[in-house]
């Protein structure tokens, strides 16, 4: 039988509180250590890690921080090795050696999100960040024009991790293909908040009344800025790019405040993870490959009412 050791993890800096469960018989338990425990667009990957535990009829715990801290993040991760979890889903920016550790005690990991190329795990489930930028190009181009010069506003989550840098260095090959050129004229990151988002591209697109194109990589910042343009009266000058699906997002799209985003489906992130981890461990059966492929759409007036049958299909 497999014994698990009861505790509760009470992370005060990290805002979040959990008790594991005793266990009275086997069991199979698997532990999602997201980054934000209450963040809109990874409460979509909660819903399919949950919908795939009951299916399933498997024990787990959804454990993270209210705000992005990887310590907190890899404490939990800790928590899940010393519990002997059969398997860990998290996003990939935490340590490699918390990876190694799980590994070293057999617990195997997917990453979801934002990948650690050399970093040991079962498989990645995450964007193509080089398709990413090229349809954010392409989707520009069509409604500003080919011979139109680029002025560009990014703004990230945090721009210390390899996700931020990854997709500005992508976005930054697709531009240099764009007949009209391009300038990127500002980078700056919301720490995964809404009023830092705000406050952020509020300074930025008074500082840089040029800018013709902003491009958010979090959440929630494509709607902080197309809600910052709209307020100052520039709307109609900037193209407004996002990521993710939260639903402000899409009804921004709607109302004209957001021009596109580009979305995967999150559920899938949880469901599809913990399936494969469930097949690892019962039947150990290794994915075919480690990166593992995922829809990507642009999502803008068009298709926001109906994209998401496209994307869950």
């Amino acid at each position: 039988m497999k014994k698990i050791v009861l505790m509760i993890m009470i992370l005060l800096l990290a805002g979040c509180q959990k008790e594991i469960p005793k266990a009275e018989e086997d069991f199979r338990y698997f532990l999602f250590a997201t980054p934000l425990s209450e963040h809109p667009i990874w409460l979509h990957s909660k819903e399919g890690f949950e919908d795939a535990c009951e299916e399933l009829d498997v024990m787990c715990d959804w454990i993270g921080p209210k705000i992005i801290d990887t310590e907190t993040m890899e404490e939990v991760i800790k928590q899940g090795i010393i519990q002997n979890a059969d398997g860990i889903i998290t996003q990939g920016v935490v340590s490699s050696e918390i990876l190694e550790e799980a590994k070293q005690n057999n617990i195997p990991v997917v990453l979801v999100d934002s990948n650690m190329p050399e970093s040991e795990k079962l498989a990645f489930f995450g964007k193509d960040f080089t398709r990413q930028a090229a349809m954010i190009v392409e989707e520009t181009e069509k409604n500003l024009g080919k011979e139109v010069k680029l002025v560009v506003a990014i703004q990230v989550a945090e721009l210390g991790f390899d996700i931020a840098t990854d997709q500005i260095a992508e976005l930054e090959k697709a531009l240099q293909k764009h007949p009209g050129g391009y300038e990127i004229v500002s980078v700056t990151e919301s720490k995964s908040d809404e009023v830092r988002a705000q406050s952020e591209w509020m300074r930025v697109l008074e500082e840089n009344p040029e800018i013709n194109l902003s491009v958010s990589f979090a959440g929630e910042s494509a709607h902080a800025c197309g809600e910052i343009a709209h307020n100052l009266g520039i709307k109609d000058q900037l193209f407004v790019f996002g990521v993710d699906d939260m639903e402000t997002t899409i009804d921004y799209i709607k109302k004209g405040y957001i021009d596109a985003s580009i979305v995967t489906s999150f559920y899938q992130y949880g469901y599809d993870s913990l399936y494969m981890l469930y097949q690892y461990k019962t039947e150990n059966k290794v994915p075919s490959s480690v990166n593992q492929p995922v829809e990507l759409l642009v999502v803008n007036k068009e298709n926001a009412d109906t994209y998401m049958e496209e994307l869950m299909k």
